[in-house]
This record gives C-alpha cells, structure tokens and sequence, in this order.
C-alpha cells in the first residue's frame, strides 16, 4: 500500500540528510541541486503533497533507490551502498 505524504515526507528528509553533503545542505540547495522548484519541494518534504512518480524517479536513479522505497518503505529493493548512507536517518 502506498503511503501517505507525511510518511512520504519522512523519507525524502531522510534521503536529503543521507546524500546531502553534510548538515548544511538545506531543502534549496537540495532542490536545485535536482532541478526541482524550492517551493515543490519543500511541500513535498512537509508533506503538504505527495512527491510525482517523475521526481522521485529522479532521486532513485542518482542515489540507488527505488519507487518502492519511497512510496512504501520497502527495503528489500535497495543497493547496499544506499542501505548504508540511509541506516542511521532512518527513526522506522
């Protein structure tokens, strides 16, 4: 079952702080870094909308994940290397 935004919003945190360079990649250096919109974004982020299969198709190619991951927090699917950059920002 696909998730909520929240749940959803969640993760793209996670994924943020996992492949961000750091604590100071924030939500705008994180967009355009992907050539999203910051105000796309940071509503996908919080949740407020649920991120496109496009967009976060973006994300799975560059980082090693998949649409299961994002949409379902399934886990089984993912590169070793993305499991590691991802284990200690992942609270579930």
């Amino acid at each position: 079952m696909i998730r909520n935004a929240k749940d959803i919003a969640e993760t793209l945190a996670a994924i943020r702080r996992a492949f961000g360079d750091g604590p100071d990649m924030t939500r705008a250096k994180w967009a355009a870094r992907h050539s999203f919109n910051y105000t796309q974004y940071a509503n996908w982020e919080t949740g407020a909308r649920r991120i496109p299969i496009e967009a976060a198709d973006v994300l799975c190619d560059r980082y090693g994940l998949t649409l299961d991951f994002v949409y379902r927090d399934r886990r089984d699917g993912l590169s070793a290397a993305a499991m590691k950059a991802l284990a200690e920002h992942l609270d579930r």
